[in-house]
Order: C-alpha cells, then structure tokens, then sequence
C-alpha cells in the first residue's frame, strides 16, 4: 500500500517492491489541489503498476548492448583477438533489435545465411547463445531460444595432399620467400600462421623448432589450442634455408602475415611446377599423410607434433589414409587363440 509524507515543502511517496522500501519525490509542493491528485490520481496509478508488476521491471536492451558487455568477458583470453571479427560480425548482424525480439527463427536464418561448414558456424551459434544468456542473467527475458538449435554434421571430406613426386616438382620450382616457407611447411606439417609467427629465435640449438606465436590477419595470438605450444624438430637443410632470408623484420616473412597474402605466390607456384593447385594448408596435409602412410610415427605421436588437443582429432582427419590391409600380422591371425603363442614361439626359432 502507497502512502505519502512530506518532506519540507514537497509531498513524498512511500512504498514497497518486493519487500523493498521506496521512496521517491512527486515534485508537487503541498498544497490540498496536490493532495488530491496524489491520493487520486498517482498513488492508485502506482499501486496498479506494482501489483502488475510492472515497475521496477527492467526493460530489454537491445543486442549490441549485450554484445558489448560479452566483448569485456572475452578480453581475458588469449583467442579474443583471433576471434574478434566474427563476434562483431554477429553483434552487428542483430544490432539494434531488442534482444527479447530475437527469435529462435531469427537465429536459424542467419546461421543458415552463413556461407561455410557447420563446424565453422558453431562459433557464431556459440557467440549468439552467449550474448542472450546475459540478458537472461540481467533478469530481462527467460529462455534463450538459441539452445534447442542443432546443426548437422559436415559431410566428410577426404584430405588433400601432394605425393612425394609433386612436393619435389615444387620444391624444384620454389624462388625467394617460398623456398623456405615450403621446406618449413611440408618438413614439419606446421599451419600457415605458425609458420608466418615464426622468428629466427625460434630455432634453438637443440634442434627443434619452439612455437609459441601464430600470425593470422597481422594479429598475433597464441595458437588454436594448449597443445598448439609445442616443439618441433628441424633439420640442417631447413635451418640453412630459414638464414638464407633477409629481412629487417623480427617475423621471417617480413610483413607477410596472413595466409591470404600468399595466396598469388602460391598460384604462380603450382603452376609453374605443373601440380594441382590444392589449398596452400595442404602442406600439413601432405606431411601428416606421409608421416602415417609410411608408419614414422604413430596416431599419438603425430598429434603431438600437429598440435592437436586429441589424438581422436587426428584420427578424424587421416583414418583415411591408414590402410588397414597393410600390416605385418597373418591373414588367419587371431589374438586369442591357443595356438597364438605357439605359433609366436615357432616363428621365433
């Protein structure tokens, strides 16, 4: 129940949301006209509004006011700068619109505009999913209607990569800058942006290769995973060809920072060496291809080397290219049969 009081000359309203006590000035001075219009008029005006619910009750925001508050939660990691552009591609997507206004039908047709694979529209999802669930946290709405949407997996591709014979045609055929990006690349199956982040420092005198920076779009991060930080070996040929480079950047590629502004280089190269033209990430492609085929490494072992946060994610790309026929067991092998080990034993003699 609304009341009034006075306070000096003004005329003050008392009252209570939810167990709280308000109190807030009309601005009319105490007069009887004014009484009257507080006692008939505001006070009955602001007791519906608290029954109702009404006051008191936060109003949506829009979008990019959320957005902008998901941007400071995001600052802290080192992917922020990686991922920036497409945060802000989904905050200026819904914008102005009111985030109450946001629906489930709203987000499907923007994920379903995105011209790419669904494993790369995850981000996006992610990033809607999260900015709603602030506004849900400021106590504006109560559903978030991004969380019942489900993409289809991608249908799986088979990995591209370049055969001994072709990785030679292009060797043979690489000039300048690409000379050593090749040899760094399709020796060590490292991707683009950690080539591109590399620094002569990098090459330690063990004999491996430390890779702790990535350059992508002239931004430096810190690589896709915890994993991504990791040590590879390097040979003498590579080394020669890395202090073969000038330049007065402290990058080995200078002001190359981004696998788009290889992209000519590359064209002209698997045209002058007379191969297809597969997309320059190939070359990890190719390493990780050889690496398995011609059984140097394992599943595990290769993971490490790659950077992947699982071995599992290494299996997902190249289970294709572990023949399963190509083995040194028996055709008639059976691991639990009693005449395993005498068998084992004889072939021993």
């Amino acid at each position: 129940m609304t009341t009034y009081y006075l306070r000096g000359d003004i005329i003050w309203l008392n009252y209570y949301v939810d167990n709280k006590r308000f109190q807030k000035s009309t601005k009319l001075k105490n007069t009887p006209d004014n009484i009257k219009v507080v006692e008939r008029q505001i006070i009955p005006a602001l007791d519906i509004k608290i029954a109702t619910g009404e006051i008191y009750k936060k109003q949506p925001k829009t979008f990019r006011y959320y957005g902008s508050i998901f941007l400071t939660t995001k600052e802290k990691f080192r992917s922020y700068h990686m991922k920036y552009a497409y945060y802000q591609r989904v905050i200026n997507y819904f914008g102005d619109k009111n985030i109450d206004e946001i629906t489930r039908l709203h987000v499907k047709q923007y994920l379903t505009s995105l011209d790419m694979k669904n494993m790369s529209k995850k981000l996006y999802k992610s990033c809607i999913k999260e900015i709603i669930d602030l506004a849900i946290d400021d106590g504006v709405i109560e559903n978030n209607p991004v969380s019942n949407i489900k993409l289809d997996s991608d249908r799986k591709e088979s990995v591209e990569f370049y055969s001994r014979d072709e990785v030679k045609k292009l060797f043979d055929a690489s000039t300048g800058i690409m000379k050593p990006y090749l040899m760094i690349a399709f020796n060590t199956g490292m991707r683009v942006g950690e080539i591109l982040g590399l620094q002569i420092g990098d090459f330690k005198d063990d004999g491996f290769i430390y890779i702790t920076r990535t350059r992508t779009k002239g931004i430096i991060g810190n690589g896709k995973n915890n994993n991504s930080i990791r040590t590879v070996p390097y040979s003498k040929e590579i080394l020669d060809s890395v202090k073969s480079i000038i330049s007065n950047n402290i990058f080995l590629f200078g002001d190359i920072d981004d696998a788009g502004k290889l992209k000519q280089y590359w064209k002209n190269l698997t045209k002058k060496a007379e191969v297809r033209k597969l997309k320059l990430y190939s070359t990890r492609h190719t390493f990780a291809t050889i690496m398995l085929k011609e059984k140097i490494v394992s599943i595990n072992e290769l993971a490490g080397i790659l950077g992947h946060s699982t071995p599992n994610i290494t299996l997902q790309y190249y289970a294709s290219v572990i023949d399963s026929k190509k083995n040194s067991l028996e055709r008639n092998f059976q691991l639990f049969s009693d005449t395993t080990v005498t068998q084992k034993k004889q072939n021993l003699k």
